[in-house]
């Protein structure tokens, strides 16, 4: 029988392999270079960082506006702004870049006059959007990545087959949610065939919630100028997202589009199949990946992640404080009301 080990010996092992990756980046990196790049992080380059922020869940705060609106839910655009920022500051803690915070982003918009079934299929419209235009650019960066890389005929053609499917697969849903959402249905009583045997009572009730949440969805696509409005919207923040990290790149010295467009592309794929919360390490270790590649350099890529570390932690930094200030808010409301009211 195996001896499993003790917490605090893991504690200890962690601890160790930590340092252990210190000292080889100390060892790999140059004291320097690294020192100068370090000095180009400027008070005013990071604002200018947070303008791309601002900008990136501004466009995106206005995209999810358009599809409240289809949904003939109508609130502030504030509120809006304010809820997305919290969703995404959840997101961002959590092992995937692109879902997590979707309960906590309906939850901060939510009021007496809407329903739960209609903000998340706002939300579900917003997020397909948000990955399908993002696959562009990361298409161009993949591109870019391959010819660089100069890989053999059976690795392209592999490459070529994984891009072909997936931009199929996004297109396939997209026309199938044009025509009303009933492959979603079909698909769902699919799925849920082993239950109806097993539970019919509970799977009937499955099915009504997911034939519901379909039906709120396939009203929000019905309107193809809203939906193409905010198609449109989805790809100016990709392009938003794009040039930020060109600006990253030039705040280094690097003035290329494409290769901002290769680091974007590894990001993007990243935060598709990424199992560690935050993407701690991880990003760090597909920039390092990406920079070596591009021979741009280690150095740089260390001071890039920590460039992009500051903008993500200030963003989840205002979401977190949201997320507090509203709950607090709320409570003292309630206790106003009780007070008021004598209850």
């Amino acid at each position: 029988m195996k001896r499993k080990l003790g917490r605090p010996v893991k504690i200890v092992l962690e601890i160790l392999l930590l340092a252990a990756l210190v000292v080889v980046f100390v060892i790999v990196l140059h004291p320097n270079e690294l020192r100068g790049y370090l000095m180009r992080v400027t008070l005013n380059s990071i604002l200018g960082l947070m303008v791309f922020q601002f900008a990136i869940h501004i466009v995106g705060a206005t995209q999810w506006v358009v599809l409240l609106r289809q949904a003939r839910i109508r609130v502030s655009p504030w509120y809006v702004f304010w809820s997305r920022l919290s969703g995404c500051a959840i997101t961002s803690l959590t092992p995937s870049a692109y879902f997590g915070g979707e309960p906590v982003r309906a939850a901060m918009l939510k009021n007496d006059t809407m329903s739960y079934r209609n903000v998340f299929a706002t939300i579900a419209v917003d997020k397909y959007i948000e990955l399908f235009t993002k696959f562009p650019v990361a298409l161009l960066g993949f591109a870019s990545l391959i010819m660089l890389a100069r890989p053999s005929t059976v690795l392209l053609a592999l490459s070529s087959v994984f891009v072909v499917f997936f931009f199929a697969l996004f297109f396939f849903i997209m026309v199938k949610l044009f025509q009303g959402g009933t492959f979603i249905m079909s698909m769902s009583k699919l799925v849920l065939r082993p239950l109806t045997r097993w539970r019919p009572r509970v799977a009937v009730k499955v099915i009504r919630v997911v034939r519901d949440f379909t039906g709120s969805v396939a009203h929000i696509i019905k309107s193809k100028r809203a939906f193409y409005l905010a198609m449109s919207l989805g790809i100016l923040l990709s392009v938003v997202e794009l040039f930020q990290y060109a600006y990253v790149l030039s705040v280094l010295g690097i003035y290329s589009v494409p290769d901002a467009a290769i680091i974007f592309f590894g990001h993007v794929f990243l935060g598709i199949f990424s199992v560690i919360p935050g993407n701690v390490g991880s990003m760090e270790g597909v920039f390092l990946f990406v920079f070596s590649m591009l021979g741009l350099g280690s150095d740089r890529s260390l001071v890039f992640s920590v460039i992009m570390r500051i903008g993500q932690l200030v963003m989840v930094a205002l979401g977190v404080g949201n997320i507090l200030v509203s709950r607090i808010s709320r409570r003292f409301l309630k206790g106003a009301d009780r007070i008021r009211t004598g209850a």
